[in-house]
């Protein structure tokens, strides 16, 4: 199997997540299709390597839906680390965990907007009530 082939559908297991018992080939990639935005055809075609075209815009649907799968686990990830910081000192750690979770929230708006937080290809995690820096 290619490089190529092989990283498509790495890229197709990334947004459709692990089969699970439940599951057969065909809901898997329904599955994938579903959190990408793409049709059941077209997340078919690229674990099956029918679309290698790096540039398709399947692949950019794929890509953009595993980012986003990507951003709600590091934004669980930081929430997490405000909790167990907060429990083991609030008054110490309050600042740090105010940190922690601005990082979760902003990363939770990417999911769902895709730009928050980003100023010319920089991205800025503090934004104060008018948009501007803090």
């Amino acid at each position: 199997m290619s490089l190529e082939k092989r990283s498509m559908r790495e890229l197709v297991a990334a947004v459709a997540g692990p089969i699970l018992p439940s599951d057969n080939r065909e809901s898997w990639l329904r599955r994938a299709a579903r959190n990408s935005g793409a049709s059941y055809r077209q997340a078919k075609a690229l674990f099956y390597g029918e679309i290698d075209d790096p540039h398709h815009r399947t692949v950019s649907l794929f890509r953009e839906a595993a980012g986003r799968h990507e951003a709600r686990n590091l934004a669980a990830q930081f929430e997490s680390i405000a909790r167990g910081i907060n429990a083991r000192d609030a008054d110490f750690y309050s600042n740090h965990a105010s940190a922690f979770l601005e990082v979760a929230r902003v990363l939770r708006g990417l999911d769902s907007a895709g730009t928050e937080g980003v100023r010319d290809g920089n991205t800025s995690i503090h934004r104060g009530r008018n948009g501007s820096d803090r």
